[in-house]
């Protein structure tokens, strides 16, 4: 009787160890950054609208400060959804960890992209470095998550096709993928960024004859799969005004202004002192290595440069889209290194699962357990009745007593008032962190109030007699109070104060 094949692991080189080095290391820092209240809990609230209502909302909702009917464009309504089932399915604990796993995905991705076009593992873990860096304030849960993997999948299925490594009919994929990133974030944009560089280039290259250069039949093919790809992003419940939505919130001078996310970025903090780094290190790159760069990789160079330049938020595509361009032009370096010996062993395979052991162990359901210094734990709810692995400063007592002790308008910090949408949604936002849903002018008073500047005017102005403050962000309006008769505080802990006015006083 013939025997049963026995299950082998694969025996891997050393050199794979290198970029899962840094892949472990990025996603287990990734798991342990504490959830903020920012985004996420408006997000979820908006996904809970559209999962109960079947119908996506139009209007502010939530804000006490604007008419309940001020138009308001949900545009990504399908990632919000997604948020919501998995909050649905398994709290915020699940919703982090599939966070986790998009991470761990997209830069793994990242890194067999870079040994694709550089033939080396440790080049690659030279270039995931630079990227993993650049990227350390990006991994929050926010709808921008969905959009990691289709970002990377345009990029390799366009290089492949016009490398000739894969046949014309993969390119169909770019179709369903925009179906999909047009209705959860509004970087679809970047996929039609993405065909059209690549057709750009690759039309140059034929036109000007160049070696390797595409026939016209395959660059009339990209051409018609970049029309399709187009024709595709109208997949949505609004359909061309989605293009208008876009132009409104380039143009919107709160979040041009306000957002630092929206603005350049200046070389201070790691990730963005990393990105100019990486740029001097492509430039010297570039200018002393044998690698000649086709018209595309000059596009997309160009291009994502001038993106991140522009706004930090755009750092991340610019490191998914140009570092396996920089690893290709290092592996081209007029440098000779002696190949060292990289035989295959077990004990590789060994090592390679046990550098992901601590990135199991720091998953919502396990974190707690884990041995992290206390001064870390300080920055983390724990025991959160909402889930694991909240900032501390999330107001989760604070809102618990306006649960119990409700009415008022109040004046809120802006990421405060994102997780009452969540969680009293009926006691209303003075504003959130829907920034373009405000006038500028409202705005300008609100940061003139957490800075404690003519606050109890512009407070009487806008009606308020509640405030709920985050003492570190709005340490002005923090150290007034105290003084000011006409307020009383009623409730404090580390980080959050309700105060309210006499004669509103609950």
């Amino acid at each position: 009787m013939p025997s049963s094949p026995k299950l082998r692991l694969p025996a891997l080189s050393i050199e794979l160890l290198w970029p899962l080095i840094i892949l472990a290391a990025f996603a287990f820092y990734t798991a342990l950054v504490p959830q903020p209240p920012n985004d996420l809990w408006w997000h979820l609230k908006i996904g809970e609208y559209v999962y109960a209502q079947k119908t996506i909302p139009t209007t502010n909702l939530f804000a006490w400060t604007l008419p309940t009917d001020q138009p308001f464009y949900y545009a990504a309504w399908l990632g919000e959804w997604l948020l919501y089932v998995l909050y649905r399915l398994g709290g915020i604990d699940l919703t982090l960890f599939v966070r986790n796993l998009l991470t761990l995905a997209t830069f793994g991705l990242l890194a067999w992209e870079m040994r694709q076009r550089s033939g080396s593992w440790r080049i690659s873990a030279l270039t995931l470095t630079l990227a993993s860096l650049m990227c350390m304030t990006v991994p929050l849960v926010r709808t921008q998550m969905w959009c990691w993997l289709p970002f990377l999948l345009f990029l390799i299925l366009l290089r492949r096709y016009t490398r000739g490594e894969i046949h014309g009919a993969w390119l169909l994929a770019l179709v369903g993928l925009m179906i999909f990133w047009v209705n959860v974030h509004g970087t679809f944009i970047m996929g039609l960024l993405l065909v059209g560089a690549y057709f750009t280039g690759e039309a140059m290259r034929t036109l000007l004859r160049q070696p390797q250069a595409l026939p016209g039949r395959k660059v009339a093919w990209l051409g018609a799969i970049g029309l399709l790809v187009a024709i595709s992003t109208l997949v949505n419940p609004r359909t061309s005004e989605i293009f208008g939505y876009l132009s409104n919130l380039m143009t919107d001078q709160p979040v041009q202004q306000l957002v630092d996310e929206w603005k350049s970025p200046t070389p201070l903090g790691l990730a963005n002192t990393t990105f100019y780094i990486s740029i001097l290190a492509l430039i010297a790159v570039l200018a002393i290595s044998r690698f000649r760069p086709r018209p595309t990789d000059t596009l997309l160079v160009a291009g994502f440069l001038w993106l991140a330049w522009d706004g930090q938020r755009s750092i991340l595509w610019y490191a998914l889209a140009v570092m396996p361009i920089l690893a290709e032009a290092v592996s081209q370096l007029p440098i000779t290194v002696k190949a060292l010996p990289a035989p295959r062993s077990l004990v590789n395979t060994l090592a390679a699962a046990l550098l992901f052991v601590p990135f199991i162990l720091v998953q919502p359901w396990l974190v707690e357990s884990f041995p992290l210094p206390p001064a870390y734990w300080e920055q983390v709810h724990q025991g959160a009745p909402e889930g694991r692995m909240l900032s501390s400063d999330t107001p989760i007592a604070a809102v618990q007593y306006l649960q119990e002790h409700p009415g008022g308008n109040l004046f809120n910090e802006m990421g405060f008032g994102s997780y009452l949408i969540w969680a009293v949604p009926e006691q209303g936002v003075f504003v959130d962190t829907r920034i373009e849903l405000y006038p500028y002018s409202l705005w300008a008073d609100y940061i003139r109030i957490s800075q404690g500047v003519r606050y109890n005017a512009l407070l009487e102005q806008y009606g308020a007699n509640r405030i709920l403050l985050h003492t570190g962000l709005q340490q002005g309006l923090a150290e007034q109070l105290p003084s000011d008769p006409i307020w009383t505080l009623e409730y404090a802990d580390t980080y959050t104060q309700i105060w309210c006015k006499a004669a509103a006083c609950p």
